[in-house]
């Protein structure tokens, strides 16, 4: 059954484990915080071993009749050993899955990482026509095409066509009538698995099936940190007008460096500019007050510690 998206409510989606379990309720706190209607949100969580304790936190913090939440316990089986990183977990690859658990008469839904802070309105982001992409996305700020991806540049299909540009898969508004019809998700993971020993991950992935099929869209719907380090709007990769929107009038920011705001090392501290935003929100949820202090990070750096010295054991 097709579902009108000026009825439905906003389809959003969030993946995490336990340990991103604050950070998601900031990043939908903040999208309720900046609604600029009486637009419902359809919250579905790909739940990759939240504690009920941390569950708890999460729904009081979410508390509003313009949001209802879904639970999605998630069968990982199809991900056999996918590439990991301190900041890309198993639950960054739940995203590919998501046709698979969302109910069939939704047509499109908005997937958002777990580090982000959302400073503008959604429903303007839902608004935006799919037209005949696959997703709507942001060219990233580092990799800015397919060939500067170190594991996709042994595609030889890939690199002997045009060059396409490289989305970062943080923000994403998707096409789940195309992904169901063509196996979108299925089609990445296997692409993931032949190209194993290139260290592909899954936006890697998304990139290699999708060249050249999304749409891009504004780049301060996910703002990364290097327009900070441009100096000026000639040295970076954008027009004027656009350099200062993404500057100056982000609607989502995306801490994508480490340390992230909330979880700074014992020798760093997170510099992002927007880091007081963080918790701004922050301290709209059950988790207000909380702050990375310094026996928290005695503490990590311990059980490390611990954790290392027992598996040579």
């Amino acid at each position: 059954m097709y579902v009108d998206s000026k009825l439905q409510p906003i389809i959003l989606v969030c993946a995490a484990d336990n340990n991103y379990a604050m950070p998601l309720a900031v990043t939908v706190r903040s999208a309720l915080a900046n609604l600029e209607s009486n637009r419902k949100i359809a919250l579905f969580i790909l739940d990759g071993g939240i504690s009920k304790f941390n569950k708890n936190k999460i729904t009081k913090s979410l508390q509003s009749e313009q949001i209802d939440i879904s639970w999605l316990q998630i069968d990982d089986t199809q991900l056999k050993n996918p590439v990991l990183s301190r900041h890309i977990t198993v639950a960054s690859y739940y995203r590919l899955l998501i046709t698979e658990f969302l109910p069939p008469e939704f047509d499109k839904a908005i997937y958002l990482d777990t580090d982000m802070v959302v400073n503008g309105n959604l429903e303007e982001l839902w608004n935006i026509p799919l037209k005949d992409n696959y997703l709507l996305a942001v060219q990233d700020d580092v990799q800015l095409y397919i060939s500067m991806c170190d594991g996709l540049k042994n595609d030889h299909n890939l690199m002997s066509g045009s060059d396409y540009k490289y989305f970062n898969a943080g923000l994403l508004v998707i096409n789940l009538e195309k992904w169901r019809k063509e196996n979108i998700g299925t089609k990445v993971i296997e692409y993931i698995n032949q190209n194993r020993k290139y260290l592909i991950n899954d936006q890697d992935g998304l990139n290699a099936i999708l060249a050249g099929k999304w749409g891009e869209i504004h780049p301060r719907w996910n703002q990364m940190p290097r327009i900070y380090d441009y100096s000026s709007w000639q040295e970076s990769p954008y027009p004027e007008d656009i350099y200062k929107e993404l500057l100056h009038k982000p609607y989502i920011i995306h801490f994508t460096n480490s340390p992230k705001p909330w979880y700074a090392g014992l020798q760093a501290e997170c510099k992002h500019p927007k880091k007081d935003l963080f918790f701004q929100y922050l301290d709209m949820t059950s988790w207000s007050g909380w702050r990375d202090t310094f026996l928290r990070k005695l503490g990590r750096k311990f059980m490390k510690m611990t954790s290392l010295t027992t598996s040579k054991l």
